[in-house]
């Protein structure tokens, strides 16, 4: 039976297990400021029920990176840090970061596990995760009589139906970035590693670029990744693009802008419908004094009654298992569709210097959709840069 379990008050949820312990605990976080005050009632909850003090410093998100390396230079990091999941095994590799082998992930979502999984040890613990879907325009789609695509065959039919470029309507639109791409590479078979080498240079691969390629070429794609041009977050919410991939977190800001939009999941392929894994990671930094209680809030933080929680009150998804039985679908209906697309999630892989790789990467393909390059030539050429200058393989 679902349970809702925020009719009840905190405390009572985890009840009082502990005194005054005399102890500090500096957390450094970067959500946004409704996740912030309901992070701030978590750890009001874990005080009162441990008696350890915990001392909150907002970070902004694209800035903890730099934050955090200016710490380690100068010994003046927190006990805990949110983190975007690609830092992980940056901050890993570079011996900032504890390994936390004891802690109790048998609860906790395997494939959000993977980002903080580094040589069979465990290096964080995961306290967001994401997915992508395809949100679309409901208003567009019933004044053309169509219905939402399920299948890669019905997007591009759906997209040619849409795209009026009188109206400078587009059916789709995207950005160039490999991230975002890889609904598309991972649809059609590709994957980024393979025994330790980046393989973007397969035949599926290519296939995929093509096929993204295709969509721009026929006018489907509203070039939306082109410098100057109307991003796919602000074209959809101005109703010139029919359909955008993006997450759990957009839901909220396009029901206050009364945007007449679905959702439904990734088109399904012949390799299914997997979608890239998305989220933030929680680390115990390498010279903090209080490891023992940075373990206890990390696991008061991604219990089940404090993920059913977070869900419920922020409409997003659990990191606990348990906790997914427990989402208010009639209050988050959308979550639902989510929930079953981290099923098909595909875990990034672990790189040290992600955006290195991406730094590479996303010129490749943008040279490719110019038509500067072939898709074989520009994923060749990145794979080999890849390779070398991230990877140090010849």
């Amino acid at each position: 039976m679902r349970k809702f379990l925020l009719l009840l008050p905190l405390f009572v949820l985890i009840g009082c297990s502990g005194g005054k312990t005399g102890k500090n605990l500096t957390i450094w976080e970067s959500y946004n400021d409704e996740e912030h005050a309901v992070f701030m009632e978590i750890v009001k909850a874990f005080e009162e029920s441990t008696g350890i003090k915990v001392q909150v410093q907002r970070i902004p998100f694209f800035g903890m990176e730099s934050k955090i390396l200016t710490a380690l230079a100068t010994g003046s990091e927190p006990d805990i840090a949110r983190v975007d999941l690609a830092m992980v095994a940056k901050l890993a590799t570079r011996g900032a970061v504890k390994n936390i082998g004891n802690f109790d992930t048998s609860e906790l979502l395997p494939v959000a596990l993977k980002s903080v999984e580094i040589d069979g040890k465990l290096y964080g613990i995961p306290d967001q995760v994401n997915c992508l879907a395809l949100f679309y325009n409901k208003k567009l789609f019933k004044e053309k009589g169509i219905k939402p695509p399920d299948t890669w065959e019905e997007f591009v039919k759906a997209g040619k139906k849409l795209t009026d470029k009188k109206e400078n309507i587009y059916g789709f639109a995207m950005r160039n970035t490999l991230w975002w791409h890889l609904p598309f590479f991972y649809g059609f078979g590709a994957r980024l590693m393979k025994d330790g080498r980046f393989t973007l240079d397969t035949p599926e691969a290519v296939e995929a670029l093509k096929f993204i390629k295709k969509l721009y070429d026929n006018g489907i794609e509203a070039g939306a990744w082109k410098p100057g041009a109307v991003d796919p977050d602000m074209g959809f919410q101005n109703g010139k693009y029919a359909m955008v991939f993006n997450g759990p977190w957009k839901i909220k800001s396009l029901k206050e802008a009364n945007i007449p939009f679905g959702i439904v999941p990734v088109p399904r392929g012949k390799y299914g419908r997997p979608t890239p894994i998305g989220g933030t990671d929680m680390v115990i930094f390498k010279r903090s004094k209080h490891t023992e209680e940075s373990l206890k809030f990390l696991q008061f933080l991604v219990s089940e009654n404090i993920q059913t929680l977070w869900a419920n009150k922020l409409g997003q998804l659990p990191v606990n298992v348990k906790s997914m039985e427990n989402i208010d679908y009639e209050r988050h209906p959308y979550i639902k569709i989510f929930a079953e697309a981290i099923k098909e999630a595909v875990p990034r892989p672990i790189i040290p210097d992600y955006q290195g790789v991406e730094n590479i990467v996303n010129p490749e393909i943008e040279s490719a959709l110019f038509g500067k390059k072939t898709p074989e030539k520009a994923l060749k050429d990145a794979t080999r840069r890849v390779n070398e200058e991230i990877f140090g393989i010849k």
